[in-house]
């Protein structure tokens, strides 16, 4: 290559990266994150241990205790809550390229300690589901879904069946169970985009990468359904239908504390 070429080429190169910064750079003010966390209002509620009628030798080891309502016992945090973007079923949605590589991932839904792991399994369209069992003992895992075909797989101990990709959406969470031990039950939630976070032990939820400006989101918990009284900076707030507007910007969206009676869970 002549001295001339040489200069030429890196020219072009340095034009490259630098229209690739200002496209980054304008590209980052199109998403936002928004996070939060679900706290408990109300006397600490009990998680009674589960009864017992099949494999109890192994169960029994593990204690399970019923999932329905998760609450941590030091700051209150409600787990299993899904948020999710509520979009109309086959709106075309902005998703930033970060999800990209996993669009067509594996999502694992594990049969462990005889529960389901994770309690609540999240995939989206496109995506497909492995489902484990790492016990010592047989499960089988049933789901009844309204846009996908329903399945009820046996999965041997120590092995592993897969699902093939879903093709729709879910409207609602889908209850998952094993019919061999009932205790067992669980949430699948299908969607179309990868906006959907469940909250963690403590309560606490974070969705990166959103489209900015004016969204609209679902909450939602087994135990009432959608999430619609709440109180946020000591404010009560009704969330019909579980449906919160929140303004996505650039910077964190930060919904802080937002508490949920003890009564809603009834």
């Amino acid at each position: 290559m002549s001295r001339l070429h040489g200069k030429r080429f890196a020219m072009i190169s340095l034009m490259v990266a630098i229209a690739t910064t200002a496209t980054t750079a304008v590209n980052a003010a199109d998403w936002g994150t928004v996070k939060g966390r679900f706290v408990f209002d109300g006397a600490l509620p009990e998680r009674p241990k589960l009864v017992l009628n099949k494999d109890v030798e192994f169960c029994g080891k593990f204690e399970p205790r019923t999932e329905k309502l998760v609450v941590h016992s030091d700051d209150r945090g409600i787990a299993n809550i899904v948020i999710w973007l509520d979009t109309k079923p086959g709106e075309k949605f902005p998703i930033h390229p970060s999800f990209e590589e996993s669009a067509s991932a594996k999502i694992k839904l594990t049969n462990r300690g005889c529960r389901f792991d994770p309690h609540v399994c999240v995939l989206r369209t496109g995506q497909s589901l492995l489902i484990n069992n790492s016990d010592q003992v047989d499960h089988n895992t049933a789901a009844g879904l309204d846009r996908n075909a329903p399945f009820n797989d046996l999965t041997p101990s120590g092995k592993s069946v897969e699902r093939p990709r879903f093709i729709q959406a879910e409207k609602m969470p889908a209850q998952i169970q094993c019919a061999i031990h009932p205790w067992m039950v669980g949430w699948l939630v299908v969607k179309d985009h990868p906006y959907v976070a469940v909250t963690d032990e403590h309560g606490r939820f974070e969705l990166k990468n959103l489209p900015a400006g004016e969204q609209t989101f679902a909450v939602w918990h087994e135990l009432p359904g959608y999430v619609q009284e709440v109180t946020r900076n000591d404010k009560t707030e009704s969330w019909t239908r579980g449906k919160v507007a929140v303004r996505v910007s650039p910077q964190a969206t930060d919904l802080g504390d937002v508490r949920v009676s003890a009564e809603a869970f009834k």
